[in-house]
């Protein structure tokens, strides 16, 4: 069984003569120790330099205790754990779950993966539950089906958009549930977040969108529209390149569009390789409608704008302050190529839907696409039959 007491370290004497005291666990042969906020002076130390029994009742023997209860709890399941592991989990049971300060790590980590866009707009709906809690500091064990009710109020008192309203709860949920997945062991029957808040909420359901596809008529008028402004050229043709290479995101071609020579652009989906085994990886023909475009803008995006949000207010104030429109669609946005791409390729070129899922670089829902391996030539077909309605 292991054994937990409080103890110094000799030779960890500070400048000032303290030392400060660790709580040792010694367990099957090997010892471990956890750092407290606790210093001792000589004169807490007896004539062998060990902590005075006085100074031990005083200061840490309710820390011993309940270290040694939740070892106890652990019941026989502690004879198949080393020292670390017991250091581990009572570690892990030190102080509150702060889910502000776990959403932080969280979006932290986004950034670290290069989900830039999926981070930045996690921050904003913390930031907007840091409006709600009025804190910087929110323990888990206060997020109730009370709680997230009277959230749902804020934000439907501050008059936000249902979408905005779905994303701010979704994310809540995500960031509880990941919180659950990280503090709780249920194999070794520690559980620190017991609850199901969520369970008790029904949860607001999204409206199928607008869809934002455009004719062929006018998708043509946007690729002859004659502009003036280097802006607005860029967003108009970035709009036509997105097309040509079966809606590729904006954020994509800033990050791979680079090599002006290529006749393939192979490139992971920023938006969703952090959550797919095969990392969104799809290749695209540069066909030839794309290559001027290609030559013209690899390696130049990048260079113009350090950061794709520089990237998308262009390309926003473009299309809905002129091409938009221009063209008759007011609230065109560059989104609106990768929608009329599918919706061209599924009812006027009459592919199925999933050789349109594999052209868009979505993930497959069937179990068959773990054997199956990945072929090229459907994008390529159903990215020159559509392109070749424009011709």
């Amino acid at each position: 069984m292991a054994t937990i007491s409080a103890v110094i370290l000799k030779h960890h004497k500070k400048q000032d003569g303290t030392y400060n005291v660790k709580i040792r666990i010694t367990h099957r042969g090997s010892t471990v120790y956890i750092d407290t906020s606790i210093y001792a002076t000589r004169s807490d130390l007896d004539t062998k330099v060990r902590l005075k029994k006085v100074f031990i009742d005083s200061f840490l023997t309710s820390t011993v205790n309940e270290y040694r209860s939740k070892v106890n709890l652990l019941g026989a399941k502690v004879e198949y754990m080393t020292a670390s592991d017991i250091k581990n989990i009572l570690n892990e049971d030190i102080g509150i779950i702060d889910i502000i300060k776990f959403w932080e790590k969280h979006i932290e980590d986004l950034h670290s993966e290069k989900r830039t866009n999926t981070a930045v707009g996690r921050n904003t709906t913390l930031n907007r539950f840091k409006e709600f809690c009025g804190r910087s500091v929110f323990p888990i064990e206060l997020l109730t089906s009370k709680k997230i009710r009277e959230y749902i109020d804020h934000l439907t008192k501050k008059q936000y958009a249902p979408l905005t309203l779905i994303n701010s709860l979704s994310d809540l949920r995500l960031v509880f549930n990941l919180a659950k997945d990280h503090y709780n062991d249920e194999e070794l029957g520690l559980i620190r977040i017991p609850t199901s808040p969520f369970s008790k909420i029904k949860m607001p359901v999204k409206n199928e969108p607008v869809k934002k596809n455009l004719s062929i008529d006018t998708i043509k008028k946007i690729r002859d529209l004659e502009l003036v402004n280097e802006g607005d050229i860029l967003s108009r043709d970035l709009f036509m390149l997105s097309f040509y290479l079966c809606g590729i995101n904006a954020n994509d071609l800033h990050e791979y569009l680079n090599d002006p020579h290529i006749e393939r652009l192979g490139y992971t989906r920023n938006k969703t390789k952090g959550r797919r085994v095969d990392k969104a990886f799809i290749s695209i023909k540069i066909i030839e409608e794309a290559k001027p475009l290609v030559e013209k803008y690899a390696g130049v995006l990048a260079k113009r704008y350090a950061r794709c949000a520089g990237l998308n207010n262009r390309l926003y104030l473009s299309y809905s302050k002129v091409i938009g429109p221009a063209v008759g669609v007011p609230d065109l946005t560059y989104y609106h190529a990768r929608h009329s791409f599918a919706t061209l390729a599924r009812n006027e070129c009459r592919f199925s839907m999933d050789d349109v899922g594999i052209a868009l670089n979505h993930k497959s829902s069937t179990i068959t696409d773990i054997y199956v391996a990945k072929d090229w030539d459907i994008v390529d077909e159903v990215q020159e039959a559509v392109v070749s309605l424009l011709r």
